[in-house]
């Protein structure tokens, strides 16, 4: 039996797509083999047009958060800055004399989209060096049983030093009942099975902090055990997420990849969440060509066409699933805070979910006055907002 010594810092804290869909067939080969042809058998799949919702799974292994290793936040000087919006960052600040604050969605972009990997396949690490050169963060959810794939703990350190997200999907990739449909073996608990990974993606991958997780099979029976150990859970359900809105954080939706499509189908997508303001996350499994196709292979020029398209665009933020994720509960928490007024200054005050990521900001306008917090006025930015820190959980506006 493997041992294994954790060390970790227990924090308090609160809890941020192009993603191709994570279905029921998404199931790792075992440790010593690879496996190729089409995705295994395993519970019903989701397409590019459209999925059912979250699947469950009989029994649950285990009593939840028995044995936690809590939130491993990491801290605020790991934080990602937020994008450069586009323009010449010349304009004036706001000189009116009321408030009437209000949030920029997305960081003041018109939508926004995450792509996501599942599995940390063969096929994902062999074309790494594609997805790298387009130049974006991207969010992979790792099954450390994989590592007997040559190059495994390079790439996904390489990946975590361009910007990218490593999350959780635990160790063996298994039921919530721990049964397997993947010839794993898999860890004792419920708990060890994510525990052990993430420690794996702290400790092995170097990563600061594990924010996300994406459940096996999109099983909601894991639920129970992310509360207190990360602040947004990926679903497989088909949709998108509105900014501010009451999608649920531990089931986000994803637009998922069936294979073989071409880059015209993710764009269409893309021209989707542009129009209507939301936020896309794309779910890709294998990426071709590989011999090594597990589940719903995509050519490789069909993911980074799509990214070039987004790009393009130029007001469509592309990012990890922390980073988006982050701002998107952050505006959620902020708008929820109701506005105390007195002796003529008024005053938001918010409180961070668990496990929410420290360093991360939003963008704010208002019509004049000034804003600060901690008693520090902000800085205007020419791009059109103020940046207000999360984390400071307050924000004072005076005329």
């Amino acid at each position: 039996m493997q041992s294994i010594v954790f060390r970790v810092t227990l924090l308090a804290g609160t809890w941020l797509l192009l993603a191709a869909c994570d279905s029921g067939n998404d199931n790792p080969a075992p440790a010593n083999a690879a496996q190729s042809g089409g995705g295994p058998g395993g519970s019903g799949g989701i397409s590019a047009g459209g999925a059912s919702g979250s699947s469950t799974q009989g029994g649950v292994a285990g009593a939840a958060g028995s044995s936690s290793l809590g939130c491993l936040v990491g801290d605020a000087a790991n934080a990602v800055a937020l994008p450069t919006l586009p323009g010449a960052g010349d304009l004036p600040a706001p000189s009116g004399t009321d408030a009437n604050l209000r949030v920029l969605p997305w960081a003041g972009f018109g939508s926004a989209i995450t792509y996501t990997f599942d599995d940390t396949q063969p096929s994902q690490i062999d074309h790494w060096a594609e997805l790298k050169a387009e130049g974006v963060r991207m969010t992979f959810y790792a099954n450390p049983s994989q590592t007997w794939y040559a190059g495994y703990n390079t790439t996904w350190q390489d990946a975590i030093a361009q910007g990218s997200e490593i999350g959780n999907h635990t160790w063996s990739h298994c039921h919530a009942n721990l049964t397997c449909d993947n010839n794993q073996k898999p860890l004792a608990t419920v708990d060890q099975e994510i525990d052990q990974c993430s420690t794996y993606i702290t400790t092995t991958l170097g990563q600061s902090g594990v924010w996300t997780f994406a459940s096996p099979y999109g099983e909601t029976a894991y639920k129970p055990y992310l509360q207190g150990r990360f602040f947004l859970n990926r679903g497989v359900g088909s949709g998108m997420i509105a900014p501010g809105g009451t999608t649920d954080p531990l089931n986000l939706p994803i637009i998922g990849a069936a294979g073989g499509e071409a880059a015209s189908a993710f764009n269409g997508r893309i021209d989707t969440a542009r129009t209507q303001g939301q936020w896309a996350i794309f779910l890709f499994h294998s990426i071709l060509p590989t011999s090594n196709n597990w589940y719903a292979g995509v050519d490789i020029a069909s993911i980074t066409g799509s990214i070039q398209y987004a790009k393009g665009l130029g007001d469509v933020w592309i990012d990890t699933l922390v980073n988006v994720g982050a701002y998107w509960l952050g505006q959620r928490a902020f708008e929820a805070a109701a506005p105390v007024t007195a002796n003529g200054t008024t005053t938001w005050s918010w409180s961070l979910p668990t496990c929410f990521p420290p360093g991360h900001f939003l963008r704010v306008t208002v019509d004049g006055g000034t804003l600060s917090q901690n008693g520090q006025e902000l800085v205007w930015d020419g791009h059109g907002y103020y940046a207000v820190a999360l984390d400071a959980g307050s924000l004072t506006w005076a005329p």
